[in-house]
């Protein structure tokens, strides 16, 4: 079993300013955290944009009110439909 050990709050303080002066202290301004950064997105260009609007409109075309898709359709016959309609201009 460990000795009990009391001492006064000044004891104590006087304590941790002796200890103090020989430890070299890390603390949070210490230390610094650098921000890993990513190159800048670029913005989305036009063929990009209008293959968007081209799939809603294939998807539309391709697939029934719940969702699934019409007798014939796949999503390569969507996406080949999709080019189509960007290529001749909607």
């Amino acid at each position: 079993m460990a000795a009990e050990v009391r001492m006064s709050v000044e004891e104590y303080l006087d304590l941790l300013e002796r200890t103090a002066s020989n430890v070299k202290r890390v603390g949070r301004a210490a230390r610094t955290i650098q921000k890993e950064t990513r190159p800048a997105r670029r913005k989305a260009g036009k063929a990009l944009k209008g293959m968007a609007r081209a799939l809603k409109k294939a998807n539309a075309k391709a697939r029934k009110k719940n969702g699934k898709f019409k007798k014939g359709w796949t999503q390569a016959r969507v996406m080949k439909e999709a080019h189509r309609i960007r290529r001749m201009g909607r």
